[in-house]
């Protein structure tokens, strides 16, 4: 039973507090999987239960290198990652959704530039080209010739021609006009991608982890065309079928509202043993800390007089409550009773008339793992009187139990 006693006891607010968290870590790991974000994520988290662990066992020493640890690893994490946390808060924020969600594009352009890539692949003419969304790419694309040209077909392939200086870079498309050549991007450290793919596919890979934009690749050595969003890398073999595709990411604002059994399919059933992953560790986390956290209560307790003479009654005015401010484990503070705390004053060989007597700690009786912080009034009236004296006055009304 005292084993059971230990364990804390969620509450509503704490079925909220793990499933808001769960969301937050499962999210998290979508963005940052298979990055170093999320191996330093992962060692931070390792580390963290390394100092539980020590601070539940009084691990003097250990408690206190990591503590200073800590101090130093929030300033490195602020400086390695600056771009992994500015990334999240440009997600998290509620600004992205008062602008369009998609820059418009020609569909005319589309069905040309679908085309052109399908002609590139088939004379293997290498290319990398990013179409702009919503998000910014200027901060992760570095070198380039800033232009402004109709994405004239012609043009395109002459940019990427073997012979030209900025083949082996990128053109950047932003509102139906090039906005920049030459460009390097950054390269993705996915190490789980196939060794089939170059820099040209890594380097896409890269910029779609960090931004929203759509990047269109033709792969010389394969002859085939691909795009990559959202970390993702799709081959396309019908220049029609690329074309529908880029019409419904970029073609114009759009709002899909999706039917209620899709919903609950991409909450319940998507990714379902990475949810459950992420609320076992939140939960196992939660218990571990909830079943250390202090929590302190103040409650008004009843005095009991015990051992009043038969002779004697006790009187009008005399201290009925004691309000008593107790701390301890949460779950323990959040399962008392009224009964399990106790004010008991022993009246054996006390006298009629006025007394005023300090409580101590062998009047209050309080659960294993409770303990007193403030007694307020620390002195008790009681007032005794010989039963004679008492007959023609009107009692003293019972006391009543205050619920916590």
């Amino acid at each position: 039973m005292y084993l059971i006693d230990l364990i804390p006891t969620p509450m509503w607010r704490d079925i909220v507090d793990i499933l808001f968290l769960t969301v937050i870590a499962y999210h998290l790991y979508v963005w940052f999987r298979e990055t170093r974000a999320l191996r330093v994520i992962i060692g931070l988290v390792a580390l963290g239960g390394v100092y539980s662990i020590a601070r539940l066992w009084d691990l003097y020493l250990t408690t206190w290198v990591f503590q200073i640890l800590w101090q130093v690893l929030l300033i490195l994490l602020l400086i390695l990652f600056q771009t992994e946390i500015r990334q999240v808060l440009e997600r998290v924020s509620p600004l992205r959704y008062l602008r369009s969600r998609r820059r418009a594009f020609k569909k005319t352009f589309g069905k040309e530039l679908c085309q052109m890539l399908f002609e590139m692949a088939a004379d293997r003419t290498g290319a990398l080209m990013v179409l702009v969304r919503n998000d910014n790419p200027s901060e992760f694309i570095h070198a380039g010739q800033a232009i402004m040209a109709l994405p004239d077909p012609a043009l395109i392939k002459s940019i990427f021609n073997r012979h030209s200086p900025a083949h082996d870079g990128a053109i950047v498309i932003n509102q139906d006009r090039i906005t920049q050549m030459g460009c390097i991007l950054p390269l993705s450290e996915n190490e789980n991608l196939p060794s089939q793919y170059g820099t040209r596919h890594r380097a896409a890979m890269g910029l779609s982890e960090v931004t929203d934009a759509v990047c269109l690749v033709v792969s010389e050595e394969r002859s085939e065309v691909t795009t990559v969003m959202g970390g993702k890398i799709v081959t396309w073999q019908d220049p029609d079928a690329l074309t529908a595709h880029l019409n419904e990411v970029i073609g114009g604002p759009q709002i899909n509202v999706p039917a209620a059994k899709d919903f609950f399919k991409g909450l319940f059933i998507e990714n379902w043993r990475t949810k459950l992953g992420a609320l076992a560790l939140i939960t196992i986390a939660w218990f571990a800390l909830a079943s250390q956290q202090e929590s302190e209560l103040t409650v008004a307790v009843p005095v009991q007089l015990t051992g009043v003479s038969d002779q004697l009654v006790v009187a009008q005015g005399s201290t009925a409550t004691v309000d008593l401010t107790l701390s301890g484990r949460r779950n323990k503070i959040r399962t008392l009773k009224d009964q399990d705390v106790q004010v008991s004053v022993d009246l054996s060989n006390i006298d009629a008339g006025k007394h005023f007597i300090r409580l101590s700690a062998k009047n209050i009786f309080l659960p294993f793992g409770v303990k007193i912080d403030q007694v307020a009034p620390q002195k008790i009236l009681v007032n005794l009187q010989a039963q004679s004296e008492n007959q023609n006055q009107t009692p003293a009304p019972p006391v009543e139990k205050h619920a916590f």
